[in-house]
């Protein structure tokens, strides 16, 4: 039988709390960046413009094929020899998370955007608004409903997958849980404090997500 002692959890309960804070900033900056650099891409991604939307489809298909991971190590490693770039491991998983999440919140604007019945955009023109008008006043505020449950799944992810700035030795949850493991040898008691600490930084995202669902769901009937 295991003898469980969480006394080393108390003793060493800052380290969790610096972690989860690292890790929020990492979540914070990579949905920021991301998300802005995702609204953009959709937005030319939904363009009749063939020459603007060929080049924001490859970037958005290379980085929804490529690995978080593998992106993360290539960032880091081979950032300086190729690019010039030399970033520390915090700034490189933000980097990788925001490239990533942006992929992604480009194909998330765009379905939205696409959702928009096309009669409505055409009775908009009848109505004699132009284009922007049209695009602000009655595509924006439709699409922007049907964005925020999958925008906010993505965010529940890129939260999670900023452990993996573990693997560069960024202090974040994951990686002071391991050192504090490697010194204390009680892993057990250290990964379900782990285990914890995700599940009540991701718990209220999900319950939002739940609730908007909910609501617009209501809404539908």
């Amino acid at each position: 039988m295991y003898d469980w002692d969480f006394s080393v959890i108390y003793r060493h309960k800052w380290i969790f709390v610096q972690g989860a804070w690292i890790t929020l900033q990492i979540t914070f900056f990579a949905v920021i960046f991301g998300t802005i650099a995702g609204f953009i891409l959709g937005i030319g991604r939904s363009a009749k413009i063939k020459w603007l939307r060929l080049p924001i489809g490859w970037y958005i298909e290379l980085f929804l094929a490529l690995p978080i991971l593998v992106l993360l190590i290539w960032i880091y490693y081979c950032g300086p020899i190729f690019l010039g770039i030399n970033l520390s491991g915090f700034w490189t998983a933000v980097l990788a998370l925001s490239l990533t999440l942006s992929a992604f919140v480009a194909e998330i604007v765009r379905s939205g955007i696409m959702s928009v019945p096309s009669g409505q955009i055409e009775a908009a023109r009848v109505l004699g608004l132009n284009k922007i008008q049209t695009f602000e006043w009655i595509v924006i505020p439709q699409s922007i409903r049907i964005m925020i449950p999958p925008l906010l799944s993505m965010y529940i992810a890129t939260l999670k997958m900023s452990s993996l700035a573990s693997i560069l030795a960024v202090y974040e949850l994951l990686h002071s849980a391991q050192s504090l493991a490697l010194v204390s040898f009680q892993p057990l008691e250290i990964y379900t404090t782990v285990a914890l600490f995700y599940v009540v930084l991701v718990l209220p995202f999900s319950l939002l997500t739940r609730r908007f669902e909910a609501s617009q769901r209501w809404k539908l009937f």
